[in-house]
């Protein structure tokens, strides 16, 4: 029995489940591994903890290009799309209220809890931040940034997400700022935020780039600024993957088969993308997917 390890962001769970079963049953002698996590926390993982690893799949293909490229992964498949969302539940206080156009007031309300990810860990959590700052633009609210920041207690931000499962289900969060995916992987409410702040589109990528935040770097002691972009997933092949066959097999399955159970999970599909330098790289039997 060969063994493939997946680390992959914690909001392709349901997409990557319904794909490795699958993928299991055409290779009947492979157990695939999956762990979900932060995208960052997995490509610490890598680049830190040195844990054996043959795919990483990241919900900010950035993460890839910056904190693994050139030493641990040589190239870097494009091939989903998410939206931010802003979760809740019938126990959510004003949960009947809530819309696109009043979301920020009733976050600012006493007695409202709402929390997001660690931007250090997973960048659902920079991209809450992200989405603060464009919407003091796009609701002509300044100031609105500082005062949800302020708002929000440090203990409310945390990535494990049994926890935050936990917390959602028993009402002690009101509201999660997540992906659209994960909110219907997890059976919650959900507001849809304007496409101007839910970087889900491509033709909003200058908009979304007014935006930006200070996170670690790639090494330590040093830092990066990452700006608001579209969300777009990546997905690679580690350098001294234990099995880079199967994981070859693995990806030329999701790029053959993957697109339902990427659809069916929430996430927006596209044809998959590579540039011009990591084509290159790819493995040869990937190759014709971009040619």
């Amino acid at each position: 029995m060969s063994e493939l390890i997946i680390f992959h962001a914690g909001s392709l769970s349901m997409a990557f489940r319904h794909i490795a079963q699958h993928f299991e049953r055409q290779w009947p002698g492979v157990n695939v591994q999956m762990e979900g996590s932060g995208a960052r926390e997995a490509a610490r993982k890598v680049t830190d903890q040195r844990r054996p690893c043959d795919i990483i799949a990241s919900a900010d293909y950035r993460v890839i290009e910056d904190m693994l490229k050139p030493d641990y992964a040589r190239f870097n498949i494009l091939f989903a799309g998410n939206r931010l969302v802003l979760s809740f539940t019938n126990k959510s206080r004003f949960g009947d209220e809530i819309n696109a156009e009043n979301w920020f007031e009733i976050l600012l309300r006493e007695g409202v809890v709402f929390g997001h990810t660690n931007p250090e860990l997973d960048p659902a959590g920079y991209r809450a931040r992200l989405c603060w700052q464009l919407s003091e633009k796009y609701y002509e609210a300044p100031g609105l940034y500082q005062k949800l920041a302020d708002k929000i207690a440090p203990t409310n931000i945390l990535t494990d997400r049994d926890t935050i499962r936990s917390r959602m289900t028993t009402g002690e969060y009101d509201y999660f700022f997540g992906y659209e995916s994960s909110a219907r992987q997890n059976g919650y409410r959900f507001v849809n935020l304007p496409t101007a702040i839910d970087f889900s589109s491509r033709n909003y990528s200058k908009y979304y780039r007014q935006a930006h935040v200070q996170l670690s770097g790639k090494n330590s002691g040093t830092s990066m600024t990452v700006q608001g972009e579209p969300i777009i997933y990546g997905i690679t092949i580690a350098e001294g993957a234990p099995n880079p066959q199967t994981a070859t097999d693995f990806l030329e399955f999701l790029l053959e088969e993957g697109e339902q159970y990427i659809k069916k999970a929430g996430l927006i599909s596209f044809p998959p993308e590579i540039s011009k330098g990591d084509f290159a790289h790819l493995p040869e039997r990937l190759r014709r997917f971009f040619q």
